[in-house]
């Protein structure tokens, strides 16, 4: 079933349906007294029948009889809409405003169709709705136009006064058809706008991150790095690499493996902030970049080291506990880095920025993976940064 929603507020086909129905039965039932009030014996019985279908299309909603073929019952309610407007104006005349109905209720039952039935049936819908409204409401005004206002049936005689309180509730109630419409458009429109926006946001998303551990992937740690390079702020660069994952794999399976990567993940991520960011490098290693001064990094690296040490994870009935070795190093290297040779470092192809301009950034990067590796081979658990 389709939904309308706006800030948390849903609005289903069906919901839509009953109220078009509640409403009609209210505005029927109006019609009912007021034509008693006239005096106007074929009408107000008339609209006995109407509010009784009304009624009976609401009930019908409440137990999913009307969701199966939304086209055929909105199609009926605008014959019978249309077919009340032209038998009010000619027997009380054109000047009572009745001729409104099937006006406003043309693009109101095309809206409907349009949000809730198969594009297929849409086209078909609107051409059939456009004719009849300008068939019947037309020919309606004509005739009773020909003869002076209204058929000359001697069904109903109206005061000035009656006609009055028939327009102004008619043009009332139009009013208030044509608010609804607007409101159930604007629900329409900023729900789509919605659905647009997170529909782009989780296409940037996907890809721009990794979907088994939600951290960032290379695209945008080199998109992120032409913003630092901008900025010229002060930044650290930490990689990290799960120690024996591998063994992890073969004795438990590679579903313990995503767990552990996913946990770690979460560590690495909730001890960024926003202006920085986290990177699965490949496999096991993540890689950090941290804003600010060097001391401050190696803290907050630190304690990322030990929350990793001290995570225990339970994978069907077993305690896993990790650990993840690092190198670090901060932009003051850089030179130093540029010195001691090329990287090997790669980087995708589908990126738009050149490889020249991150010659600097991959030979710092390159230096933190060899002071890792000496971490691996000094007994691992550690934050190499020199």
């Amino acid at each position: 079933m389709k939904k309308l929603r706006l800030d948390g507020f849903e609005m289903t086909s069906r919901l839509t349906f009953s109220l078009i129905c509640v409403l009609a039965a209210v505005m029927h039932l109006t019609f009912l007294i007021l034509f008693m009030y006239c005096k106007v014996d074929l009408l107000w019985k008339v609209n006995v029948g109407s509010v009784v279908f009304y009624v009976t299309c609401w009930f019908l909603s409440l137990i999913k009889l009307t969701g199966k073929f939304p086209t055929v019952w909105i199609s009926v309610i605008f014959a019978e809409i249309t077919l009340h407007a032209v038998l009010c104006t000619l027997i009380v005349g054109v000047d009572t405003c009745f001729v409104l109905y099937p006006i406003i209720s043309m693009p109101i039952c095309v809206c409907y169709l349009f949000l809730y039935t198969d594009r297929k049936y849409f086209k078909r819908s609107v051409l059939i709705f456009v004719i009849l409204t300008v068939l019947f409401t037309g020919a309606a005004v004509a005739v009773a136009e020909f003869y002076g206002g209204y058929l000359p049936l001697n069904l109903a005689v109206l005061t000035r006064r009656e006609k009055m309180i028939l327009r102004s509730t008619n043009i009332l109630y139009a009013g208030v058809t044509l608010f609804g419409f607007t409101l159930l458009f604007y629900i329409e429109m900023t729900n789509m706008m919605i659905k647009l926006r997170e529909s782009t946001d989780k296409l940037k998303y996907t890809a721009t991150h990794d979907a088994l551990t939600g951290l960032t992937n290379r695209r945008s740690f080199w998109e992120f790095f032409e913003e630092l390079r901008r900025d010229g702020k002060h930044y650290n660069i930490a990689m990290g690499d799960l120690d024996s994952f591998k063994r992890i794999n073969d004795t438990y399976g590679h579903g313990c493996g995503d767990l552990v990567l996913r946990s770690v993940a979460d560590i690495i991520n909730e001890s960024t902030n926003e202006n920085e960011i986290a990177c699965r490098w490949g496999g096991e290693e993540m890689v950090v970049v941290f804003i600010g001064e060097r001391e401050s990094a190696l803290e907050r690296l630190e304690k990322i080291r030990t929350d990793i040490e001290s995570l225990s994870l339970d994978y069907e009935g077993l305690k896993i506990r990790v650990t993840m070795t690092f190198g670090f190093a901060d932009s003051d290297e850089l030179g130093k880095a540029i010195d001691e040779g090329t990287t090997e470092i790669e980087i995708p192809e589908s990126t738009e920025v050149s490889a020249t301009k991150h010659s600097g950034v991959e030979s710092l990067i390159n230096m933190v993976d060899k002071r890792l590796y000496v971490g691996k081979g000094s007994g691992k658990n550690v934050v190499v940064d020199k």
